[in-house]
């Protein structure tokens, strides 16, 4: 009797066991074929959810992005509202910028940071107008979708555009490529396996620049800018990244400021590089400044090798005026402009009062108007906007200038504090350089900070 029993307590316990199993199975199948199904419906119901605001964004377009000043363009949108509503126009507040919308009876200024109500239209034309010359300006146009009933704004959408002033001479510079020789690089060297395809076109006047090729995405970089006379500057335009750049180009300020644009470049392949030289029909004193690929169309490795500067002297005589060089001197440099200001991105504004929230900054040229080079060099600034003893700043070793050559620096400061400054530079501040006079090397400027 006593073992009938253990057999039976056996058997229930197996089978209880086995009931175990099979329940964990028939969960473990439910979660595999029941669960995902699940989540599908939470994603769909997501999808749904989300999908009403999925098309809130308007599409905005212009027929020219590059604006010169006082002439008309047209802004159109494209937006299906199921609402009803309005459109509403707003920019941002620029310097030197108004703006202008034609209506029935002529030409209506804008205010900035403030809505203009459009009715329904979805197109407009618009005046931009620059009040001082030679100035280039960013800036962003909106367009929102109102609410008829609750006035909030159901849908945006925004474009960036440009616009420069006209003047009467275009300021064009006749433009030579021609290549040149550097045979620190070998030309037949392949292209390392990881740096990319090199799938660019090879027509343009190629050369190997005198920097180190480096690996990854392509790097265009402006070197060896100098002046060959009073009209006429030179440089040189590589590509010292891994990869091919694609078409490019680049813009110059003429020295009356006007801001003009090369023909497009064709592609330059890991290393290869162009040199410019670009004469100037005027007679016109002034700063010509490079800047390549302005638009930033190419992706680089480096942006801040994509600008540089050279001041002209536009006599196109052999006088010898103050920021002429002697070639009988020896090296001599010369501070010849000094601004302050401050910075926006990498746009410099000349004011002589800004925020204390502002970002400071000053800009100068240093040239070297002796007979010599001047090999390397430093600059120190002095009084700088701060109430503490952190108040200069000593620059690194500045390559050498060639006679005639100048440079251009823009330097900011942040965290300044309020108050009035006598800002200082002094260019070979080490007094590194055999000059021919130390009487040019520093020039000053007042900046006041308000709250």
């Amino acid at each position: 009797m006593t073992e009938t029993n253990t057999k039976k307590g056996l058997i229930t316990k197996i089978l209880f066991i086995i009931g175990i199993i099979v329940l964990v199975l028939i969960f473990a199948f439910a979660v595999i074929k029941i669960v995902p199904r699940i989540f599908t419906g939470l994603a769909s119901v997501g999808q749904f959810i989300a999908s009403p605001f999925s098309s809130n964004a308007i599409k905005v377009s212009s027929n020219d992005s590059e604006l010169l000043s006082g002439e008309k363009f047209i802004l159109s949108w494209k937006y299906t509202p199921k609402e009803d509503g309005n459109y509403n126009f707003l920019y941002d507040c620029q310097e030197n910028l108004n703006l202008q919308i034609i209506s029935k009876d002529g030409p209506k200024n804008l205010l900035c940071n403030t809505p203009y109500n459009l009715r329904e239209v979805q197109t407009a034309e618009l005046v931009a107008v620059l009040k001082k010359e030679n100035v280039y300006v960013d800036f962003p146009v909106t367009i929102e979708y109102i609410d008829s009933e609750s006035k909030n704004v159901l849908a945006s959408g925004e474009i960036q555009l440009s616009v420069k002033n006209e003047t009467e001479d275009d300021g064009n510079a006749i433009i030579v490529a021609e290549p040149v020789t550097d045979n620190s690089i070998d030309i037949n060297e392949p292209a390392p396996t990881n740096s990319g395809p090199n799938n660019g076109s090879t027509n343009n006047p190629v050369v190997r620049p005198a920097t180190p090729v480096y690996y990854g995405a392509a790097d265009l970089a402006i070197t060896n800018a100098y002046t060959l006379n009073d009209n006429t500057i030179t440089f040189t335009i590589s590509n010292i990244g891994g990869q091919a750049t694609g078409l490019w180009y680049f813009e110059y300020t003429s020295p009356n400021g006007r801001v003009n644009s090369s023909p497009t470049q064709l592609s330059l392949n890991r290393g290869q590089g162009i040199k410019y030289t670009l004469n100037f029909d005027d007679d016109t004193d002034g700063t010509v400044r490079i800047s390549v690929d302005p638009r930033n169309s190419i992706y680089e490795q480096n942006e801040s090798n994509n600008y540089d500067s050279i001041v002209i002297n536009g006599n196109n005589n052999s006088s010898n005026d103050d920021d002429d060089y002697n070639r009988n001197d020896d090296a001599d440099l010369k501070v010849t402009e000094f601004e302050v200001g401050r910075l926006s991105g990498s746009r410099f504004t000349e004011d002589d009062e800004i925020d204390d929230n502002d970002e400071a900054a000053v800009r100068f040229t240093v040239k070297n108007i002796g007979g010599e080079s001047t090999g390397s060099w430093r600059y120190e600034l002095t009084n700088l906007p701060y109430n503490d003893d952190d108040d200069s700043e000593e620059s690194r070793d500045q390559s050498s200038l060639r006679p005639g050559e100048s440079r251009e620096f823009t330097v900011s400061f942040d965290n300044i504090d309020r108050g009035n400054y006598t800002i200082k530079v002094k260019v070979d501040s080490d007094d590194d350089v055999d000059e021919e006079s130390e009487s040019n090397n520093t020039k000053s400027d007042r900046l006041e900070v308000t709250n």
